[in-house]
């Protein structure tokens, strides 16, 4: 899609220069007259601007293997349903702007002259919203035909920061597994989509009862709470759970991180190792070996940091845990949870933890 802007002295030569250089398939998103230049709104010369769209599909594409030109599909063969829902786009655009300029008007006739930076930023705001409405249709021409209510849970999906990909799955789906009536009823909706989200976010497989010395730990990048977590399970595990525990950590690099976690550890009647290298991780994971459950705290480290992480593999693969949680901030966007995903893949996570619930904006 192709936005520009015409202008010349009357409107029917800036719809000439628009159909020259767009095509008879242009869609007029805005047009207007302007005054400009003048003094106390006199000696102001006029002039006509028009905003207009195309699908923007090459007229002419090259030919690598015969060095000539061929003609392409020509935008008229865009789809007429689009084009017609985006000229509707466009006339309600046109009607919203004449009504603000109609207002505008009247507040301008105490002859009270627009300075040109603020009508420059007029022009930009309208441009905007007309840009904004016709890429916001683009985007729902792309959804499948859906009822109001999964129209509706698809746009809440989007904007709680869910994939887009995800999110038109999961409403795809409801909309083929639902009865028409079904759809209606906005309970139902929400129910049915609510257990396939629940059905992608599979559950781990249940710890063993009885088992001696099952080992967890907690890995992810900095700043994202793993120690204030594993003092949390820890507490859960041996006053809610009657357990026997121990704390191993390996994040000698934070300043003050094994004192606060030494200083919970006294509290809590907790016995706490500290480990520097690979084999005393070794040794203290056969140290603890007759407790109930071992929590292994670590140095935080970007996704970024290859080497880093390489490093700290090999603690994690001297401990062999049962558990590997990787910790993820709520606070993180999509992306960059993808991206610490993939980075910490080679430390080998089988379970995933969110903290920061309550700072998360989506």
């Amino acid at each position: 899609m192709r936005i520009k802007k015409f202008t010349a002295d009357t409107l029917k030569e800036a719809k000439e220069k628009m159909l020259e250089e767009l095509g008879e398939d242009a869609i007029i998103l805005n047009s207007r007259k302007v005054d400009k230049g003048g003094v106390l709104g006199f000696g102001a010369s006029e002039y006509y601007e028009i905003v207009a769209a195309i699908d923007d599909k090459p007229a002419k594409i090259q030919s690598m293997q015969e060095g000539k030109y061929s003609n392409a599909a020509s935008t008229s063969s865009s789809n007429p349903e689009i084009l017609e829902n985006l000229r509707q786009i466009a006339s309600k655009f046109e009607q919203k702007r004449k009504s603000e300029s109609f207002s505008n008007q009247i507040s301008n006739t105490n002859g009270v002259v627009i300075p040109e930076g603020v009508r420059l930023q007029q022009e930009l705001l309208e441009f905007k919203s007309a840009l904004g409405e016709v890429v916001q249709h683009i985007k729902n021409s792309q959804l499948p035909i859906l009822s109001d209510n999964l129209k509706l849970i698809y746009e809440e999906l989007i904007e709680a920061d869910v994939d887009r990909d995800l999110a038109l799955s999961i409403v795809k789906t409801a909309n083929h597994k639902l009865a028409g009536e079904e759809l209606e009823n906005p309970r139902v909706v929400d129910k049915f989509v609510k257990r396939l989200i629940a059905e992608i976010l599979t559950e781990a497989p249940q710890r063993r009862p009885g088992k001696k010395g099952y080992s967890i730990a907690l890995v992810g990048p900095t700043g994202v709470g793993k120690t204030t977590t594993i003092a949390k399970l820890a507490s859960i595990h041996k006053l809610i759970k009657n357990e026997s525990v121990a704390l191993i950590t390996a994040d000698t690099y934070r300043v003050g991180a094994i004192d606060q976690l030494r200083a919970f550890a006294e509290i809590a009647a907790i016995q706490l190792e500290v480990v520097y290298t690979p084999d005393e991780m070794i040794a203290a994971i056969k140290k603890f070996s007759k407790h109930d459950t071992i929590f292994i705290d670590t140095v935080g480290r970007s996704q970024k940091s290859a080497d880093k992480l390489l490093e700290l593999s090999r603690f994690i693969d001297a401990a062999d845990p049962n558990e590997v949680h990787l910790v993820l901030s709520a606070n993180f966007s999509v992306k960059t949870m993808r991206d610490v995903y993939k980075q910490f893949k080679i430390l080998k996570p089988n379970r995933l933890l969110v903290t920061k619930l309550d700072e998360g904006a989506s």
